[in-house]
């Protein structure tokens, strides 16, 4: 079987549309999400280019960053103190 060579702008062109396929693949979440996601507000609008709708690689790749900036400031955030290294202390009883 003949591999078909890639297309390295498949990658790089932020204003292509996204078949809801490559959007399962580079999100990892369902055409059902994504319509929910929509309505509340959390997935950018659908494009609609020549008749044909969807979300562009450049709104994927926002919506990517700025998950990833809210990831990073969460984690930031978070305090966790180290567990106490041995054996537990008897208590006197």
């Amino acid at each position: 079987m003949k591999h078909m060579p890639v297309d390295n702008t498949l990658l790089t062109d932020d204003s292509r549309l996204l078949t809801d396929a490559e959007l399962d693949l580079l999100t990892g979440t369902s055409r059902t999400t994504r319509w929910r996601l929509r309505r509340r507000g959390k997935w950018p609008p659908r494009v609609e280019i020549g008749g044909i709708s969807g979300n562009t690689l450049g709104q994927i790749r926002e919506l990517m960053r700025k998950g990833l900036e809210e990831a990073e400031a969460r984690a930031a955030t978070i305090h966790v103190e180290p567990a106490p290294r041995g054996r537990p202390k008897r208590s006197a009883a």
